[in-house]
């Protein structure tokens, strides 16, 4: 009922008259009014219309939306009173007239109250100039950093990296094809946690400690672990690497990450690992061709704001990836010239990014002979000519063909390195090439560790020691030629064979013992006969290593063997020549004594240890010192002493029995020195000379009583014919004064008697005369002297001329040399020779020759007449005193000179003897030693 009321009162007009009544209801003025108040209140409409459509609905983002509603309301309310305006023209509802007009107001004031504190904010509002310069510079912003967008996702392509984004929490956001190969996860796999399930259990714990406390005290993470998939379909070495982006709040809000397959690294530390232990590992082949794919970025983002947060997101992050890796990331112009200049790079090449870039890498850091060779070697492929130029790095990337090659790169310093060097074309939107990329890893480990196992493998190949690999089951599957070679095969047709038939039949079951011993032991030496291919036998050293798989299970073992055939012949024939040794030794007669360093008895033989009136054991270890008298130990030190200087000599020493008795011993010692020089031990032969020394003794004893005999002889001669003389003088000189004074008064006969008489005491007195020469010689002869051989013949010629001119002999006489003797007794020597050569001449001239000639420490002199000569068996007798071959009427004489001759050279320490046939002449010889003077 109340609000029957209210509109009752609201719409009452009965009190009130129309509006046009104001008008006077003029045609032209009412007709004015409502035209004019229709088209305001049209024009009123129609604008909130277009604000509400475009700018609230159209365009959500605009800010200040409610001022535009309210706009709308005040416009809508303010074209309501002009249609109001025009209705109380005829129907007077001034109450709803004024209840919109209050409205109106209500909504006015508002909208200019709400419009106050949005008008600073709209004047900060850009204008359209300084939007359309803005918007020129977000599309060239769009432009550039499409373009830059457009490399990164070239530069994820060619990357060999896996790459991987995670938010703070560690979830995966986003994987490339590269990392789920790598780990062998599918991208949904890696979502989330899932990336943490492919890592091998045994790292998964120490991955996730490790990159806990990175993102605890933001730092980078790095480590190496394993990647076994989901499917454990296969495990991955790899090293990952990651960056934490940092907020505006400076907390780490998302992670970049890679991750590089180190596999082929570590198969090639485990190859190397068992090839230190047992020479056989080999490196892995070359690592795999990198394979490089990435999924497309997000899709644009539809506002430029967002757009521009990424692109920044997107730089930081390519950044990132070209700082953290351990690669050379060099990219280029078309024509070659460096643009990129990564952080890798500079380490490793030497330059920093203001020195390359903006020049090209050819001129740089490639060695002109290596680009000429490769420009050969693609000329060939391409069958097109390719100059010696960048072109070379070009040719294939232009041709849309990956190019992978191995390349030298020289550092600033001049030194060289080794890299593998991938190349790729960089595309524009339009597909056109805008640059190139190459990406550069550092080989040199490889390298090395492949020349490494190129030395090993060389080394066991070329190894005198023979190395074998064998499996599980005991055949062969790796063989060096000395291996090989000493069983009698080729390496490979010892490939599969199983080790029993290179074993001799009677060996083979302790080498299975052998085999077992090794299993537990892990290795093993063991000496057998070997069988060769012609199944002839030998003797060989094995040394049995036992080999297992990176996981520690046994897979075979190692065989190092070495040819001790002559080592086994060489004992054996030691074994019986030691045992032929020391039945020789103990059955020995001379004695054997072996002292060591301290001159303690070691060993003694038999025969030894009776010479002395010992046992062996008695001697043994005894002082060598303790079987002598105290005075023969100083030169027993002093022996021992030289014997440790290496000096072996012979010398005669006197020892003292068990019973007290001198025992002499001849003994020849032999010291043994170490590679230092320092005696071991001494070895010595002793002989027995206890007897020898006693019959020298009286020997001694007979020479010196001879010698006083001879002595007294020579006396005794020498007085005796000195004595003779005078008798025999006197019975000479009355004979003759006899023979004068009673000449012609006895009768023939007794003139006959007075002649022997005469001739008797002649003779007689001549053999007196050579028996005192003869005496003399030993008693007065000079001391030697250097004496010329040629005066002395001269001298002797002389004393002889009265003979020599009776018997017109003819005498020649070589060069003599000079030689230490008794000049007096030389002459004497010659003049006997050369006399007895002129006296025993047959009819005709006497032809004698004199010469002298060297033989080795002696010189020889010859005598050689054409004379009557000797009967060989009489050679020797003419040489003793009073000796005569013919009579006294044939040749006179009284047989002593010959004899004189012999004295003479025996005092020089010579000998004489003579060369003749009867009848045909003879040669006397005669040596006098060279004495150095």
């Amino acid at each position: 009922m109340m609000i029957w009321k209210f509109l009752n009162h609201l719409l009452f007009t009965g009190n009130y008259i129309p509006q046009g009544y104001c008008y006077l209801w003029q045609r032209e003025l009412v007709a004015l009014h409502i035209v004019s108040d229709s088209i305001i209140a049209l024009a009123y409409y129609s604008i909130p219309l277009s604000l509400i459509y475009y700018f609230i609905f159209q365009r959500k983002d605009l800010p200040f939306r409610n001022i535009f509603w309210l706009f709308a309301a005040f416009i809508i309310s303010g074209g309501t009173t002009h249609i109001m305006e025009v209705w109380t023209l005829w129907h007077p509802v001034y109450w709803v007239s004024g209840t919109l007009k209050i409205i109106t107001a209500a909504i006015s004031a508002y909208t200019a109250f709400a419009l106050i504190p949005f008008v600073p904010q709209a004047l900060t509002l850009l204008s359209p100039t300084q939007l359309g310069m803005i918007d020129s510079i977000l599309q060239k912003e769009i432009i550039e950093r499409r373009e830059t967008e457009a490399r990164y996702q070239t530069l994820t392509e060619a990357s060999p990296v896996g790459i991987f984004y995670a938010d703070a929490e560690g979830d995966c956001l986003y994987v490339n094809e590269r990392w789920c190969q790598i780990s062998g996860i599918t991208c949904d796999e890696a979502l989330g946690k899932g990336w943490l399930q492919g890592i091998h259990p045994d790292d998964r714990d120490r991955v996730f400690s490790e990159w806990y406390s990175a993102a605890q005290e933001k730092l980078p993470f790095k480590s190496e672990y394993r990647f076994q998939g989901i499917n454990h379909t296969q495990i991955s070495w790899v090293f990952g690497q990651s960056v934490g982006q940092i907020g505006e709040n400076g907390e780490v809000k998302s992670y970049v990450c890679t991750i590089t397959d180190i596999t082929e690294r570590k198969q090639v530390e485990e190859e190397n690992r068992r090839l230190n232990e047992t020479l056989e590992h080999r490196v892995a082949e070359r690592t795999a061709q990198i394979e490089i794919s990435n999924q497309q970025l997000q899709k644009e983002i539809a506002y430029r704001e967002k757009i521009a947060l990424t692109l920044l997101e997107l730089t930081q992050l390519q950044n990132a990836i070209l700082n953290s890796a351990n690669y050379t990331i060099i990219s280029t112009d078309p024509d070659g010239t460096i643009k990129t200049f990564n952080r890798a790079a500079e380490q490793l090449l030497g330059y920093s990014l203001e020195e390359v870039v903006g020049k090209v890498t050819l001129a740089i850091i490639h060695d002109p002979l290596e680009v000429a060779q490769r420009a050969e070697v693609l000329s060939q492929e391409l069958g097109v000519k390719i100059e010696p130029g960048i072109q070379v790095f070009f040719a294939l990337p232009c041709r849309e063909i990956a190019d992978e090659n191995e390349w030298t790169y020289i550092r600033k310093d001049g030194s060289r390195f080794p890299v593998l060097l991938s190349v790729t074309a960089l595309f524009d939107s339009n597909g056109n090439i805008n640059g190139f990329l190459g990406i550069g890893q550092d080989i040199s480990d490889r390298k090395q560790a492949e020349k490494e196992l190129r030395d090993l493998t060389s080394a066991m190949q070329n190894a005198v020691e023979g190395i074998s690999r064998l499996d599980i089951e005991g055949r062969y599957v790796k063989v060096n030629r000395a291996y090989a070679h000493k069983c009698g095969y080729e390496p490979e047709q010892m490939l599969g064979m199983e080790w029993q038939l290179t074993v001799h039949p009677g060996d083979v079951e302790m080498m299975l013992s052998a085999y077992q011993e090794m299993l537990i032991s892990g290795k093993v030496e063991v000496e057998a006969r070997g069988v060769r291919k012609n199944r002839s036998f030998f003797y060989k050293q094995l040394t049995m290593v036992k080999a297992c798989d990176a996981q520690g299970i046994f897979n075979g073992h190692h065989c190092f063997m070495k040819d001790i055939t002559e080592r086994k012949l060489t004992e054996t024939a030691l074994q019986e020549s030691e045992f032929k040794y020391r039945q020789i030794v103990e059955l020995a007669e001379e004695g054997i004594w072996v002292i060591d360093r301290n001159s303690l008895t070691t060993y003694v033989n038999h025969a030894m240890a009776r010479m002395l009136g010992y046992s062996e054991l008695e001697m043994f270890g005894r002082s060598i010192f303790d079987f002598m008298d105290e005075r023969e130990k100083p030169q027993a030190i002093e022996n021992v002493e030289r014997r440790k200087q290496g000096i072996g000599e012979q010398h005669e020493f006197k020892f003292k029995s068990k019973d007290g008795k001198d025992i002499w011993t001849d003994m020849s010692t032999s010291p043994v020195m170490d590679s230092q020089g320092n005696l071991l031990s001494c070895c010595a032969l002793v002989y027995n000379i206890t007897s020898r020394k006693e019959a020298e003794q009286q020997m001694l004893q007979l020479t010196e009583d001879l010698k006083r005999s001879n002595e007294e002889l020579e006396q005794f001669a020498y007085v005796a014919s000195h004595d003779l003389q005078e008798p025999l003088r006197a019975v000479t000189s009355y004979t003759q004064l006899l023979a004068q004074r009673y000449q012609g008064n006895l009768d023939d006969r007794a003139d006959k008697y007075i002649n022997y008489i005469v001739d008797g005491a002649t003779r007689m007195q001549q053999l007196i005369n050579d028996l005192l020469a003869y005496s003399r010689l030993g008693t007065r002869g000079q001391e030697f002297e250097p004496a010329d051989c040629n005066a002395a013949v001269q001298q002797s010629l002389c004393n002889l001329q009265i003979a020599i001119a009776e018997t017109k002999a003819v005498i020649t006489c070589d060069a003599m040399p000079t030689v230490m003797a008794d000049e007096f007794q030389l002459v004497q020597l010659f003049q006997n020779l050369l006399a007895n050569s002129i006296k025993f001449c047959r009819q005709d001239i006497p032809l004698i020759h004199i010469a002298a000639r060297r033989q080795e420490s002696e010189w020889v002199f010859s005598v050689r007449d054409n004379g009557i000569g000797i009967d060989p068996q009489y050679a020797d007798r003419i040489f003793i005193i009073f000796a005569r071959l013919h009579s006294r009427r044939q040749y006179s004489g009284t047989g002593i000179g010959l004899a004189m001759c012999k004295r003479i050279v025996e005092r020089h320490g010579g000998r004489i003897w003579v060369e003749s046939q009867e009848g045909k002449g003879a040669t006397f010889y005669f040596t006098i030693p060279i004495i150095s003077t």
